[in-house]
């Protein structure tokens, strides 16, 4: 008897040993379920608050898939992130690097069904809306949960905007909106169908009503900003820009929107300090031309002129077709003495500003002309020759959405292929033109060494 009880506590602590190492296997099994579904539900938040920087950040700390794993539910885990990223991608409208996401979440296993789901939002979206509206309905009213038909809606609305169809994008969000009237997407993009018709009361009353509805909207912030800006509520804006700021640290449209406003309320040197912080981060041409254009017009205003013509050259340099830019580079160099150099900038300048009075007008016609397949054309030729090739060849493909065998659209593809020495391609495009001329008053394409970009950017004919 004096045995038993060393022997019966030695059972108890293997039974409990045992019980915790099971105990242990579970958790991980369980603990690992229940972390995933934790980030599953963080990324799904941010994307519906339009927190790309958050989604992105959130999938960037998922563990990569190169090589691809071995494991059944590791290959899972990896092919979910990629298709999130491809979302994520998709919804920002980086095309390329979406389709890149789907491809590997394809090769890891993911289903095709839900693929090619994202793929054909992807065409509504880019602006082929009429080529997939009906799809996508009877996807709608196939059923599925409550994010996939925000993410059909949302495809919808932006491609009828994108093709400049406002009453169908219209239609859209009002039906949006009765379905779901607490959710914020439908208020931003009536928003920016206002933006689009040039409305930029109407345009706050939307991005407004959206930030009061989710106030981590973060899109609709700086589009309330930029017009409260645009409109001269200085106050308002600089508060919608610095809480921008406060959110995003590195964004350099809230940086530079924040400058805007110190400037406009005479804070100068508050201004041209953040201009110079905007100038050290990541900006496109256009953003790092309108700050060197800020600080080469102050340094001018301190009659500082050496000083402001190579700020300005530095902004014509970063986008040569800014006219602001250039008209003030030639005021710079005519104080310089340098008449000849003023007059070559102001003669480009109004080159560029002919264009750009052209395109506004009937980018502004095709509003009320949803069906005109000359209007679209155009456009295209206008972007194609000014660099802006992949917008320029959008709209030529809607043009022939519209109309497939619309001869000025086909001329515009056989010009543009010409240049790039796409010999085969443009011989196609020159037969289904038939002869027709190069549409609008700009009737000289571009040489082909001003074209950027190669025949991977255009149609397949």
């Amino acid at each position: 008897m004096g045995e038993a009880r060393p022997i019966g506590s030695r059972y108890r602590r293997n039974v409990l040993v045992g019980l915790l190492a099971v105990l242990l296997v579970v958790a991980a099994v369980w603990g690992s379920s229940f972390r995933d579904a934790a980030d599953l539900a963080a990324i799904e938040a941010a994307i519906a608050d339009h927190d790309w920087p958050r989604a992105e950040s959130l999938l960037g700390a998922a563990p990569p898939s190169d090589p691809p794993p071995t494991d059944s539910r590791q290959r899972q885990a990896a092919a979910q992130r990629q298709f999130l990223l491809g979302r994520v991608a998709r919804r920002q409208r980086r095309f390329s690097e979406a389709e890149r996401c789907f491809d590997a979440a394809e090769q890891l296993g993911l289903s095709s069904r839900d693929i090619n789901r994202q793929r054909l939002l992807q065409r509504a979206q880019s602006g082929e809306v009429m080529a997939v509206e009906d799809e996508i309905g009877r996807m709608l009213a196939e059923g599925g949960d409550d994010t996939f038909a925000e993410d059909c809606y949302e495809a919808l609305a932006e491609g009828f905007i994108t093709a400049y169809r406002m009453p169908d994008a219209q239609r859209c969000l009002d039906y949006w909106s009765q379905w779901q009237p607490r959710n914020p997407l439908p208020s931003y993009w009536k928003g920016m169908i206002e933006t689009r018709y040039e409305r930029p009361v109407f345009a706050l009353e939307h991005f407004a009503s959206a930030l009061a509805l989710n106030p981590r909207f973060y899109d609709a912030r700086i589009r309330l900003a930029k017009l409260e800006l645009d409109t001269a509520r200085i106050d308002d804006a600089q508060r919608h820009f610095g809480e921008c700021l406060t959110d995003r640290p590195d964004d350099p449209a809230a940086t530079i929107g924040l400058a805007d406003c110190l400037l406009r309320a005479g804070d100068f040197a508050a201004a041209r300090s953040l201009y110079h912080d905007a100038l050290a981060t990541d900006l496109s041409g256009e953003q790092a031309s309108g700050a060197l254009v800020e600080l080469g017009q102050m340094a001018l205003e301190e009659g500082d002129v050496g000083r402001a013509a190579a700020l300005l050259s530095q902004a014509v340099a970063v986008d040569p077709r800014g006219t602001r830019a250039r008209l003030m580079l030639a005021g710079a160099l005519l104080r310089a003495g340098d008449e000849e150099g003023a007059t070559r900038q102001r003669e480009i300048a109004n080159r560029f500003a002919e264009k750009q009075r052209r395109l506004a007008v009937i980018t502004h016609d095709a509003l009320g002309k949803p069906d005109d397949p000359d209007l679209r054309a155009e456009v295209g030729a206008i972007l194609i020759d000014e660099g802006f090739v992949a917008e320029g060849l959008q709209w030529v493909e809607m043009a022939l959405g519209i109309d497939p065998d619309h001869h000025p659209s086909h001329r515009v593809l056989a010009d543009y292929y010409t240049a790039l020495g796409e010999g085969e391609r443009a011989a196609h495009h020159l037969a289904l033109a038939k002869g027709a001329p190069r549409p609008g008053p700009f009737a000289a394409p571009r040489a082909a060494a001003e074209i950027p970009g190669g025949a991977k950017d255009g149609p397949t004919p």
